[in-house]
């Protein structure tokens, strides 16, 4: 068996292509779907991590503070565009910045829950997760009139108690995990979430973030370099019929040069003609509509992997 074979369970193969072909019919007959999500921490890194002296490195949080603009040109270029998107936002975001993350709000998009300070969930317990996942989306809920029905976990540091913590506050759908390509199912003891699956090389960090007090010290790559990145990845996503989501940072990539770069991006997915470029919560309602009718058989992927650890070899 070649190692293509070996790339994707049984239920992805379809004749004449690759195993790892997505199943998932796109509305309009587009062949791929598209969502160009985005991140929302402004400076909850800095306080998280340095609750007592982070308040006064201006040389750390003039740069994170960077998306009090970098939202606005964002949420300003896609009202140009003419698209929605989806936004993960932290609730101490919502609570310190309400007209920076209002214009996310007032420009219709997609706020769905991205922790309070940006919190690791694999560093909580199991009550400690549920508690401030509920109080972003008592934030959320205040803030935009619904619930939240989406989580990426911060830092994608997704945690064994994750996946029963989404069922039981019933979200949609989750975007943290990498481990497939293709949309899949969690499966827990309480039911079922939609997994949406992020690749952590479609960041714009590991692309473009220089931030020697953070410790973030990659090589800065030109935007188009990193464009010409991202446009491989839909390229191939647009052969296999698949999905492929992002995570962007405004403080990241909202400066001039690769703004422009994206927003060059974006239109030439729209005039391809046949992407399907939708926020997150839509890409999961159609894949859920798609189980529902039979059109699609997903991936279930049973969580945690593991209850307890595995003991070392004798």
């Amino acid at each position: 068996m070649s190692k293509m074979e070996l790339s994707a369970p049984a239920h992805h193969r379809s004749q004449g292509g690759p195993v790892f072909r997505c199943n998932i019919p796109w509305p309009g007959g587009a062949k791929c779907a598209v969502a160009l999500a985005w991140d929302i921490d402004i400076d909850t890194t800095l306080h998280l991590e340095r609750p007592v002296e982070g308040f006064a490195q201006y040389e750390v949080l003039s740069s994170l503070r960077y998306e009090d603009v970098g939202i606005r040109n964002v949420v300003a270029a896609l009202e140009d565009l003419g698209l929605k998107q989806t936004f993960f936002v932290c609730g101490w975001c919502i609570e310190r910045y309400p007209e920076v993350c209002g214009a996310i709000r007032d420009g219709g998009h997609e706020i769905a829950h991205h922790g309070y300070l940006h919190e690791p969930p694999n560093q909580q317990s199991a009550e400690q997760e549920l508690h401030w996942l509920r109080r972003g989306s008592s934030i959320i809920r205040d803030f935009t009139g619904r619930a939240p029905r989406g989580w990426r976990a911060p830092y994608a540091a997704f945690s064994p108690n994750s996946p029963a913590c989404l069922v039981q506050e019933g979200f949609l759908y989750d975007s943290s995990l990498t481990s497939d390509h293709n949309p899949f199912l969690i499966q827990t003891d309480r039911g079922s979430v939609l997994e949406l699956p992020i690749d952590i090389t479609m960041s714009d960090a590991p692309h473009y973030s220089h931030v020697p007090s953070m410790n973030y010290t990659m090589s800065p790559k030109t935007p188009q370099q990193a464009i010409d990145y991202y446009m491989s990845m839909v390229e191939a996503t647009h052969k296999i019929g698949g999905f492929l989501t992002s995570v962007w940072h405004p403080e990241i990539s909202a400066r001039p040069a690769r703004l422009l770069a994206w927003v060059d991006m974006l239109r030439a997915l729209q005039a391809r003609g046949d992407i399907w470029l939708a926020p997150l919560e839509e890409v999961a309602r159609h894949v859920r509509s798609c189980l529902e009718t039979g059109s699609a058989d997903l991936r279930t992927v049973d969580l945690p992997y593991y209850r307890e650890p595995i003991p070392k070899p004798q």
